[in-house]
């Protein structure tokens, strides 16, 4: 597995699962009998083991290199997003090492070698490593958004200088655009953030619009909403013509500083 995400451990644990059962099932049954010591009353009790064949020895071995390097990966993304805050990791390294004496064949909690005693230890250990592993889930969401966030923040940064040197060189109309699209980028990022989905062929001002409109837009962002209302038709006035650029220069100096100031606040 090469970088793979959460999922595909998940999936690789059903396979994982499904083999060990195929090994039990392929392991001879063994009767034994246990000679008491005759403190318990109970001599020469019959009980049974699994034993492994030559035959089913390569799935026992590729199951466990299948298993460890699951393992592995998944001790990976333990450290990485919990940066080894999470005390759920010594748990999973825990039943890691039983895991590993399960493949052996032996149950560690009951001493047990019989296959119902197996599976039954197998599963209740394997289903707790799942289920930790499941928990990191939103964790590594929440990284990879952020990672996503700060790469639209960057690329609008780069926007916002270009249309200040535009707005120097007095290319003000071209600085105001560079800008809208720096607005524009910045209210995607805020939609994606409150979980609206983008549509095909929306415009900036559907944008605000669904923005304002949607109840899973936060209480606290109403005011700013209505803010980037009013940027967005400081950014249309450049495609007016009859707009000179001289009577835009005002409105394209506070477009820019706006945005600026807009996209700063997204870092903190």
């Amino acid at each position: 597995m090469d970088q793979p995400d959460i999922s595909t451990y998940i999936e690789e644990s059903e396979i994982i699962e499904r083999m060990y059962m195929d090994l039990l099932e392929g392991t001879t049954q063994k009767r034994m009998k246990r000679v008491d010591d005759g403190s318990t009353g109970l001599q020469n009790v019959e009980y049974r083991i699994c034993v492994i064949n030559s035959k089913n020895k390569p799935l026992q071995i590729a199951l466990l290199q299948r298993y460890e390097e699951w393992y592995e990966g998944c001790r990976v993304l333990f450290n990485e997003y919990t940066k080894g805050r999470n005390l759920k990791s010594e748990e999973f390294a825990e039943l890691h090492e039983r895991i590993l004496i399960l493949i052996g064949l032996k149950d560690p909690v009951s001493n047990s070698n019989e296959k119902r005693d197996l599976k039954k230890e197998f599963r209740a250990c394997f289903d707790a490593m799942v289920i930790m592993l499941r928990s990191i889930g939103p964790l590594i969401i929440s990284a990879n958004n952020n990672h996503e966030i700060m790469d639209s923040i960057e690329q609008m940064n780069s926007e916002l200088e270009e249309a200040e040197s535009l707005y120097e060189q007095g290319s003000v109309r071209s600085a105001c655009i560079t800008a809208g699209n720096a607005l524009e980028r910045y209210l995607r990022m805020l939609g994606e953030m409150n979980g609206i989905e983008p549509e095909s062929g929306e415009t900036i001002d559907s944008i605000v619009q669904n923005l304002l409109e949607t109840n899973k837009a936060k209480e606290l962002d109403q005011e700013m909403l209505e803010t980037m209302e009013y940027l967005v038709n400081l950014s249309k006035r450049c495609t007016i013509a009859d707009e000179d650029e001289e009577s835009l220069e005002g409105d394209v100096r506070e477009l820019i500083d706006r945005v600026r100031e807009i996209v700063f606040l997204a870092l903190f």
